[in-house]
């Protein structure tokens, strides 16, 4: 075992005694950001979920996890237990102490193999000469209990034709029972794939068995392709990745980054795409992942990360950043694939309640509320909180596009570069449901056909709703997580 201890590239094994609880003091000075229903670091930074699976019986999941500041510093994998997504159970992390992971832990998925937890990650490392990076695709053995057993190499250097970004395993296994993992990659002349190894058993070698091709995508100046997904729902094949370079649009793919799916028949290594679209049309969702174990037969489940790439947030100062979304079951409906929340979060709402909102309306605790109401395919504008300041959020709907406005709240000046509004064509809009956070919005139209996942950051704020017609209203509230 090595402590690695190197700037920013700090391991979690040299925290000194008593330093995260420092840290933790200064998270818990916020009392206006910090949910209650998603997970969030307990210190520091938080991004991709990672090696999610369904052991049987429990739910295993991992976040990518800098424990020491709300900077992208040395990552680890923080890992939780849960039957039920309410309590989480901590169980033993990932933390990088060899060198074939000496500049972190980065993204992979899992798989259950007889009784064993098989975590594919990849190990971020330097060449001393050059300080070039050198990525290597490892294994880390867990129990079913959560306890680490080992780990090691399977690829050290990307693949020949491939720069060093080849990263994020994501494994599944084979009708013939055989060991896939889809890597995220860039060939050599920059432009992004995904890259699938196969292997016997969890002691062989990987080979390369080619690259994935999706048909009908639109590649273009896409430099790399991240967090790729690869798995079966029904009798439908579901790809989920996260190209990076892909022009912006007015309407759709506004973020500096997007989290896409294509949906069809997989042939070989191609995917003769259906239809292609984003997951989330929101300022702030990447990185999806779904759980490996489960049976997949009309739904999946599936978590996101709140947050993008090279973002910073107002959090930042109280050394937090980021959470996942709540988890999502994700089906299939008209050829598309539609998301909202799992069935638990709706069975464990509170206070459930009928309300009208007409002009401005009071409603205590709308900071951490779920609403839901029938738009009926007419406008509307609706303002949420207020300040001294005058800061608010807005969502409107007006001839078939939904607007999401956060131009009246704080930002940092990365949040404002890509745009202050965010918007969803829909052309019947029906069913809208909102869950607030602290400083977190989820938002599903009809019944999970859009998804809308942002940040928003309003202090001292008051908890009122502001109408220009009158809605009647479904109240409730989400239970809050517990961590064991």
């Amino acid at each position: 075992m090595i402590i690695f201890n190197n700037g920013k590239y700090k391991s979690l094994l040299v925290a000194e005694q008593g330093e995260l609880d420092s840290i933790r003091k200064t998270v818990e000075s916020d009392k206006d950001f910090y949910p209650t229903y998603h997970l969030a670091p307990p210190t520091g930074l938080l991004n991709d979920p990672n090696g999610l699976i369904f052991d049987g019986e429990k739910y295993h999941l991992f976040y990518q996890w800098f424990p020491f500041d709300a900077i992208h510093g040395m990552k680890h994998w923080k890992h939780f237990i849960t039957h039920d997504f309410q309590t989480y159970q901590a169980a033993d992390n990932l933390i990088p102490c060899e060198l074939f992971e000496s500049h972190g832990c980065y993204s992979g998925g899992a798989l259950k193999i007889g009784d064993k937890l098989a975590m594919f990650y990849t190990g971020n490392t330097r060449r001393e000469s050059d300080n070039q990076r050198v990525p290597y695709q490892n294994l880390a053995i867990f129990d079913l209990n959560g306890k680490l057993l080992n780990k090691r190499p399977l690829i050290e250097m990307p693949p020949e034709g491939y720069t060093e970004h080849v990263r994020d395993p994501k494994p599944y296994l084979t009708k013939e029972g055989k060991i896939r993992f889809i890597c995220g990659a860039q060939r050599e002349n920059l432009t992004g794939t995904a890259i699938i190894f196969e292997m016997d058993h969890l002691d062989d070698t990987p080979r390369l068995i080619g690259e994935l091709s999706v048909s009908a995508f639109n590649n273009h100046n896409v430099f790399m392709w991240e967090c790729p997904d690869l798995l079966k729902l029904g009798d439908k094949d579901i790809f989920v990745w996260s190209p990076q370079g892909k022009n912006r649009e007015t309407h759709q793919f506004q973020n500096n980054y997007h989290a896409t799916y294509a949906i069809g028949q997989l042939n070989g290594n191609t995917l003769e795409a259906a239809h292609i679209a984003e997951l989330d049309q929101g300022f702030d969702f990447y990185a999806p992942q779904t759980f490996g174990g489960l049976e997949n037969k009309t739904n999946t489940i599936m978590f996101g990360w709140i947050g993008l790439p090279d973002l910073t947030y107002p959090t930042d100062k109280f050394k937090w950043h980021s959470a996942l979304t709540m988890p999502r079951e994700v089906h299939i409906e008209n050829n598309r694939l539609y998301q909202r929340p799992i069935a638990k979060i709706y069975e464990n709402m509170t206070a459930l309640s009928a309300r009208t909102l007409q002009e401005k309306t009071t409603i205590e605790f709308l900071d951490r509320a779920y609403l839901k109401f029938d738009a009926e395919n007419q406008p509307f504008n609706l303002s949420f909180f207020t300040n001294e300041e005058g800061e608010t959020l807005t969502l409107s709907y007006e001839n078939g596009l939904i607007c999401l406005d956060r131009s009246q709240s704080a930002q940092t000046e990365l949040m404002k570069k890509f745009g202050e509004q965010r918007y969803c064509e829909i052309d019947d809009l029906r069913t809208v449901e909102i869950f607030f956070d602290r400083s977190i919005v989820e938002i599903f139209f009809n019944n999970g056909e859009k998804a809308m996942t942002s940040r928003f950051f309003i202090t001292n704020r008051e908890n009122i709703i502001v109408t220009n017609r009158t809605l009647n209203i479904e109240l409730g509230f989400p239970k809050a997580i517990t961590y064991v």
